[in-house]
This record gives C-alpha cells, sequence and structure tokens, in this order.
C-alpha cells in the first residue's frame, strides 16, 4: 500500500509534465487529451489511461451530434483499438495519428485548424470509459503539445 501511494505521488509530482492534471490534497486526478490536426495526432494523458484501470488497449466512440469523444477501455484486441505502451514515468507518451477521425472532429466542433485542443474527462466506470465533452475544449499552446 505504500509503494503504491508513493507511486501515485510520483505520478502526481510528474502529472502536468506528462499531460495530466492532478490535485493531490485530494487524491484526485483528472483525465485529459490533446488534439491537433495539424500534425495529425491525438495525445492520451497518463491521468486518463489511469482513470480507466491501466487497460492493454483502447478505442474511441465519437458522438457528432452531442459533440462527445469518449475513451474506452478494451480487454483484447478488436478492430479500430490501440495498444496502450506499457507506463514509464521518465518518458511516458501516448500519441495516435488518424487524420480522418480528427478532420471529422474539427469539421463537427468547427475548430481553428492552426489550434491545438486540450479536454478534461469524466470517468464512467460502469461502462469503462472517460467522456470528453468537446463544447469544453481549452486552446493550448505549441509548446505544451
Amino acid at each position: 500500500m505504500q509503494n503504491l501511494q508513493q507511486e501515485n505521488r510520483q505520478r502526481g509530482k510528474s502529472a502536468l509534465k506528462m499531460g495530466g492534471i492532478s490535485v493531490q490534497e485530494h487524491n484526485i486526478v483528472i483525465p485529459g487529451i490533446s488534439l491537433c490536426q495539424k500534425w495529425g495526432k491525438i495525445r492520451i494523458f497518463h491521468s486518463t489511461i489511469v482513470a480507466l484501470g491501466e487497460p492493454k488497449y483502447i478505442r474511441f466512440l465519437f458522438n457528432p451530434e452531442k459533440r462527445t469523444l469518449a475513451v474506452q477501455s478494451v480487454s483484447r484486441k478488436e478492430a479500430e483499438c490501440f495498444r496502450v505502451p506499457k507506463y514509464n514515468p521518465e518518458n511516458w507518451e501516448f500519441k495516435i495519428s488518424s487524420v480522418p477521425m480528427l478532420r471529422m472532429i474539427w469539421k463537427t466542433c468547427e475548430w481553428d485548424t492552426e489550434k491545438t485542443y486540450r479536454l478534461t474527462g469524466i470517468c464512467h466506470s460502469e461502462y469503462n470509459l472517460v467522456e470528453f465533452d468537446m463544447k469544453q475544449a481549452t486552446v493550448q499552446t505549441a509548446d505544451e503539445f
């Protein structure tokens, strides 16, 4: 238990560096992702993977009517899912290239193609997913992505 607490503290210290948001005094980890159409990349923050229980695979679910994007954990390799890299606190990074999906998102959300957007999500454990409201996206600076 003490090792887990130390590991969580270390994750919290590097959460912002790794792209996650952590409020350590309340032991809350807020899942997040960044999307950049210019580079064709979706960056999944480690806080999102932790919220999903550190699965081996994830997939995306996009609802254009509600303008929501979900990251869902998947227990085994399925069509259109992505393998989650093993966590390394030194240099963990999880970027996915999906130009067609990003084009669809940008068209639906009417976002500026020159900007990168960051989203924070809500974990729905009963569905093994984290949901992101794309209407709540914030613009990220170039050095943050």
